[in-house]
């Protein structure tokens, strides 16, 4: 795949000696980062929520006089009804509520028994709870109404990542890598894709043909074929809080919680999974709650204490 633009490599490869140093002084540099972060005394938990957009969906709710479940799809308004009970749901998810999200998200597809965006909405919720089975249940339901849905394949293919069904990994990410329109998320499709075979014992992974976008998430995919280091990732992890990073959700705490978790499962695939498990630990100790990449590593963690 294509190497970032120059601009970019500005940023972060202005001074490789640095970054040797930094490797020769501390093996595992992103844990440094994490630790440190995690650690800042002005250190917010991304993702929380104080209560309040509970309250307003959950007025909304009863100002609209929503009927019962069983009447609601026939009703006058379904859809309508429908939205309030998903935004209470994400707000509710939002809140760390899961069980609550997951009753909101029910009572919407009530409403819309044939939305599968319903369907996968609930399934992400049941997957951050740790309801494999709920997850699977709801995601097939989901296909059943759009099996060429990116979004309902990508969850899909996280399950079967960490139940470890490699060669349904390794397809549905190929799927998601070539056909989600936005070239961004289609790298984050890609990086699953890669390790689901290096996971799933490939000896040689490979990634789909597309043109790559040259900024962030590019720097994991050019780690991935060897073509970065774990120290030189740091350049551009940090370069998330700078003035001219425009891209949405890639602070430098987003970004790193994402480095976490494929470096992580790349020292797994390697046969070190107590490394893998400091990852993932730090990657939660970031606090990025609303990031996949945290449901995934505390999916990961639960069957590393096993």
């Amino acid at each position: 795949m294509k190497r970032l633009a120059s601009a970019w490599l500005a940023l972060w490869l202005a001074s490789p000696a640095l970054a040797a140093a930094a490797a020769a002084v501390n093996e595992h540099p992103l844990l440094e980062l994490a630790r440190e972060r995690a650690a800042a005394p002005d250190k917010i938990e991304r993702g929380a929520s104080d209560g309040s957009s509970v309250r307003e969906a959950r007025h909304a709710l009863e100002q609209a006089h929503v009927p019962p479940d069983a009447d609601c799809a026939a009703a006058i308004g379904a859809a309508r009804f429908a939205a309030l009970h998903m935004e209470l749901a994400a707000s509710n998810a939002e809140a760390g509520d899961l069980a609550a999200a997951a009753a909101g998200y029910r009572r919407a597809h009530a409403c819309r028994p044939h939305d599968a965006n319903i369907l996968a909405l609930l399934a992400g919720v049941l997957f951050d709870a740790r309801d494999l089975r709920g997850t699977r249940e709801a995601i097939s339901a989901s296909l059943d109404i759009d099996p060429r849905s990116v979004s309902s394949t990508r969850i899909a293919a996280n399950l079967d990542f960490v139940e470890e069904r490699w060669a349904d990994a390794i397809s549905r990410f190929r799927y998601v890598a070539s056909s989600d329109d936005d070239r961004r998320q289609a790298g984050y499709g890609q990086l699953m894709y890669w390790l689901a075979q290096l996971r799933g014992g490939v000896a040689k992974p490979e990634f789909v043909t597309r043109t790559p976008t040259e900024s962030w998430p590019q720097p994991l995919l050019l780690y991935m074929r060897g073509e970065y280091t774990e120290a030189e990732l740091v350049g551009p992890i940090t370069a998330g809080d700078r003035d001219d990073n425009i891209i949405p959700n890639t602070s430098t705490d987003e970004r790193l919680c994402e480095a976490l978790f494929y470096v992580a499962e790349e020292y797994w695939a390697r046969g070190q999974p107590d490394v893998a498990r400091d990852y993932f630990a730090a990657l939660v100790n970031i606090k990025v709650l609303y990031f996949l990449e945290h449901g995934l590593a505390l999916a990961e963690i639960a069957k590393l204490r096993k």
